[in-house]
């Protein structure tokens, strides 16, 4: 059975969906149109809405922050965040992450933690998976999992909603080791001012 926590924040407060979909230009985030055909690994961070996102994330990061600092409390004293999350995009015919993994076989340190933020509803085949169950949640949802080390992906969205979110991993201060190794998303190190951050 799947193991994760689930937490919850104000969406009034910390509108974030909203956000994105300014950035988007879109009225509706789980209309976004489908694709022709299934994403790969090299091609999943590669729309046209990845690019908007990224491109515009400086006015994304005071909220991300926000949310960061709020999910994890006192916790964010003792721990470093990614530094710039994880954008996905599940859209209907397609996947939001191109192969099942978990994190560490892709350079990320086993003491991570991954926090996985949808913004529209997540459910069906439009969804994250964990250890190979879905996991259904609403806008305001945070789940909390152990990406490092639990195998995680999804399927072809056959559902008739797009589902939007984003994701971010966090590491005790206590655990973090300077890696060269780079992310598959953006290429970078994962070391403090690259990868990491401080809130």
């Amino acid at each position: 059975m799947a193991t994760y926590t689930r937490l919850r924040y104000d969406v009034t407060n910390i509108p974030i969906a909203e956000l994105v979909r300014e950035i988007l230009a879109v009225d509706d985030l789980e209309g976004l149109a489908g694709s022709d055909r299934p994403a790969t690994r090299e091609s999943d961070q590669s729309t046209d809405h990845h690019k908007r996102f990224y491109a515009s994330f400086d006015v994304i990061a005071p909220i991300y922050r926000k949310l960061a600092q709020e999910v994890l409390g006192s916790d964010a004293e003792s721990h470093y965040v990614q530094r710039v999350p994880t954008f996905r995009v599940h859209l209907q015919g397609s996947l939001a992450v191109g192969e099942w993994h978990r994190d560490r076989d892709f350079g990320h340190d086993p003491a991570e933690v991954n926090y996985w933020v949808p913004l529209t509803r997540a459910y069906g085949n439009n969804t994250l998976w964990i250890d190979r169950e879905p996991v259904h949640a609403e806008y305001g949802d945070v789940i909390v999992f152990d990406g490092a080390n639990s195998w995680h992906g999804n399927v072809v969205n056959d559902t008739p909603t797009s589902r939007v979110s984003m994701d971010f991993r966090t590491i005790p201060r206590s655990e973090y080791r300077p890696n060269e190794k780079k992310s598959v998303s953006f290429g970078m190190p994962f070391l403090l001012g690259d990868y990491w951050d401080i809130l």
